[in-house]
């Protein structure tokens, strides 16, 4: 006997070197349960696919005997739907390592969770009731992105309650994905969703009157900032790294034009006032910083047609919008032709250097 020892050790050594090897690959893995067991579902195979690229194929499920596990190698957090033989659908979400599981009873509805995307979504699931309304749907997810503008939740809703339910067009849909953060407008699903919106409408030269909120937490309308003089302002989310070292980029400007007359500002779009006032509490800028809680439903987002973030826009003193653009090349020799001296005597002082780029 003791000459099997190490044999049955190392065998044991090898066993569990695989099992931690499995449950560290980023596996995920979904636990399914059929109640009562013995349903006559429990042996139908189960399809699964996803919404957008993250999983643009089907596979299967084939329970056995009331339950059933099932398990694959995400990139990211992935969005499936679990199609079952009666024609029920189920939204799940993937991620590395993480195990969620699924509920499936003879009548009633199914049960998802494990994950905080899992647990969110049925959270949200729970509170729609057969008579609910469309107007009632559409006001639940506002408050669904309101709570939390950068929840992977927010693409299923909108495919589940507003597209497959009710056939919802882009003058339902554009107004909740413009509150979204700028990550989650960039997920596959929304990119392919307004893709097929089209380029219907052409931007306003002006910007709707709107409000803004400034570091003291005091309104101040868009239209009283510089008045009469241009503005040049930089629009970003402080969320984001790249777009707040975009706006910084302005100082550069700044110092180029110092004998011209106009106002440099800053616009988050952050409908979190608390995360913006942070981001902006240690800058050394010497300009205003302004944050549009609207989010991307801004009317500066809107009426500018602004797309992706970070963005330089430069108005006239009645607010028209001269450039809106990316580039701070651009934006730069639109400045030296469209900005007034600070006096009309004054000579323009050459160049020294360059914007040549971000």
């Amino acid at each position: 006997m003791k000459r099997c020892r190490f044999p049955v050790l190392l065998l044991l050594a090898l066993v569990m070197t695989a099992v931690s090897c499995h449950k560290d690959d980023g596996r995920f893995i979904l636990n399914g349960f059929y109640t009562p067991k013995g349903s006559v579902q429990t042996d139908s195979m189960i399809l699964v696919t996803g919404i957008d690229s993250r999983f643009d194929r089907t596979d299967t499920i084939f329970p056995a005997d009331g339950s059933f596990t099932w398990s694959f190698i995400p990139d990211t957090v992935t969005p499936l739907i679990l199609i079952f033989p009666n024609g029920i659908t189920q939204a799940v979400f993937a991620d590395k390592g993480l195990t969620s599981r699924i509920t499936i009873p003879d009548s009633g509805s199914i049960v998802i969770g494990g994950g905080n995307y899992n647990d969110a979504y049925q959270s949200f699931k729970e509170k729609v009731h057969d008579g609910i309304t469309r107007i009632q749907i559409t006001e639940m997810i506002d408050s669904f992105i309101k709570a939390d503008p950068f929840s992977e939740v927010t693409p299923m809703l909108l495919y589940e309650y507003m597209i497959r339910k009710y056939h919802a067009d882009r003058k339902d849909l554009e107004p909740l994905i413009k509150k979204m953060s700028g990550n989650m407008q960039d997920c596959p699903f929304i990119v392919n969703l307004k893709t097929k919106f089209g380029t219907e409408s052409t931007g306003n030269n002006y910007i709707t009157p709107t409000n803004l909120v400034d570091t003291l937490l005091l309104s101040k309308p868009f239209s009283d900032i510089a008045k009469n003089q241009h503005l040049l302002v930089c629009v970003w989310a402080s969320w984001d790294e790249r777009s707040n070292e975009a706006r910084k980029e302005l100082t550069r400007l700044k110092e180029l034009y110092t004998d011209r007359n106009f106002t440099i500002a800053d616009i988050s779009i952050d409908t979190n006032i608390r995360r913006w006032k942070a981001a902006v509490s240690n800058d050394t800028l010497d300009w205003v910083s302004y944050c549009d809680p609207e989010g991307w439903n801004s009317r500066i987002i809107q009426d500018g047609q602004v797309q992706e973030l970070p963005v330089y826009i430069l108005f006239s003193g009645l607010k028209r919008i001269i450039l809106k653009t990316a580039n701070l090349t651009e934006m730069d020799l639109t400045l030296e032709s469209e900005l007034p001296l600070l006096k009309k005597s004054e000579k323009i002082t050459p160049r020294k250097f360059r914007i040549t780029g971000m």
